[in-house]
């Protein structure tokens, strides 16, 4: 049995080893290797397994080229408004009052997405349901938040400031000196002590695009439906009915005279 003393020594000594091999240079190692494409790696396809994706891609290529509805006109987004901005708005907005069930009775006041959202503009005449995933390509939740009267005026002093003109629906703002002059929300005065209800997306209403007027608020609410889920439908809805789709400027958001 190894004695109190002799059991000290060798500890001692099972350190000296330990940081003279740390600073022993001659035990350092050096490795040399050169870069590899992903794309040469597995070169050689196997024709069972690319047989099987060929048929889904033939599958999502034809829902993909699907018509979904036409178009009256091309729409692109703008500043301080633009045609898109304003279709995407209303239309998520619409989808959003007609499912949303508020326990306390109140309906959604407005809506606002974020203007680099919209990817690409809607062309004039058909619209693919590939042509919808490339516009709102992210996968957004709609979210239904209420703000204290005071964030929501930071929410306007927001969009004032903003370069970029933000998707609007159920407001109409009147900028002068980026700063708010008029606010009407449903046709009525903003009322700073008051809340309103906000429809918006769960990436917004998490303080993307320095959004942090959204990250206190007093109520949160997820719809469960994407934010391009709810184009789809509304666009569904509208060529069921025989109808184009189509959008115009109305001064929702615009600069004093």
């Amino acid at each position: 049995m190894m004695t109190k003393s002799k059991g000290i020594l060798f500890l001692f000594a099972l350190i000296l080893v330990i940081f003279g091999s740390c600073t022993d240079r001659s035990r350092e190692f050096s490795f040399e290797g050169h870069t590899v494409l992903l794309d040469t790696v597995n070169a050689a396809k196997d024709p069972v397994q690319e047989e099987i994706i060929q048929g889904y891609r033939e599958s999502l290529e034809a829902d993909m080229n699907r018509v979904l509805v036409y178009s009256e006109h091309v729409m692109e987004r703008g500043t301080p408004e633009g045609t898109l901005n304003n279709f995407v708005a209303d239309l998520v907005f619409d989808l959003g009052q007609q499912i949303y069930q508020p326990q306390d009775g109140k309906p959604i006041d407005f809506c606002l997405l974020n203007y680099g959202g919209l990817r690409v503009p809607l062309p004039e005449g058909e619209i693919t349901y590939g042509r919808v995933f490339e516009l709102l390509p992210f996968e957004n939740e709609m979210v239904v938040i209420t703000l204290s009267g005071e964030k929501t005026y930071e929410l306007f002093e927001y969009l004032a400031s903003s370069s970029k003109g933000m998707p609007v629906s159920g407001i109409e703002l009147v900028i002068s000196d980026e700063s708010p002059e008029s606010i009407l929300i449903q046709g009525q005065q903003f009322d700073r002590s008051r809340n309103y209800k906000v429809l918006t997306s769960d990436y917004l209403a998490g303080g993307g695009d320095s959004m942090n007027f959204f990250l206190q608020p007093i109520n949160y609410e997820l719809l469960g439906k994407r934010v391009r889920d709810a184009i789809i439908l509304q666009m569904q809805n509208i060529h069921a009915k025989g109808e184009k789709i189509s959008a115009e400027l109305d001064q929702r958001i615009s600069y004093s005279q």
